[in-house]
């Protein structure tokens, strides 16, 4: 079995593209407006190196808000993974829109696929994750009752 990484994200100038492909430190690290830590694209920072390929794992959305647009995108990216009979799929949806993230929920249930969330301990704020947290499989089992 071999690791195979997409990323599902928004295109356009303030899309989240640039935090898996960008060029230096595109990625911040912010205290409300104050940028505290610059950072590498993710793809980078997990040392992918060359198992992220950017012509076939980087799906792109134009209109991260439409919920057709990413259900498409998201279906799309795990028929393109089922190909390969040697992947284990999972399916993460911490970051993006909330209908990115509602939209991979969705498809990863439909397909079966395990579905992860990074959470903190215990979560302070509303806005956004703080340093520290873990990612957590997410029990779809209520389905299926």
């Amino acid at each position: 079995m071999f690791n195979i990484y997409n990323f599902i994200v928004s295109d356009g100038d303030k899309g989240s593209k640039s935090q898996v492909i960008g060029a230096d430190t595109p990625c911040e690290i912010r205290r409300d407006a104050e940028i505290i830590e610059k950072l590498p694209n993710i793809p980078t920072q997990v040392e992918l190196g060359d198992k992220f390929q950017q012509s076939h794992d980087l799906i792109l959305l134009q209109n991260p808000d439409s919920l057709k647009e990413c259900d498409l995108g998201a279906s799309e990216c795990i028929r393109k993974l089922e190909q390969n009979q040697d992947t284990e799929i999972f399916a993460d949806y911490t970051g993006g829109t909330k209908t990115m993230s509602a939209a991979l929920v969705l498809a990863a249930i439909d397909c079966g696929i395990p579905l992860y969330l990074t959470v903190a301990g215990a979560r302070e704020n509303l806005i956004k994750f703080e340093r520290g947290e873990s990612t957590q499989q997410v029990d779809t089992n209520f389905r299926h009752v």
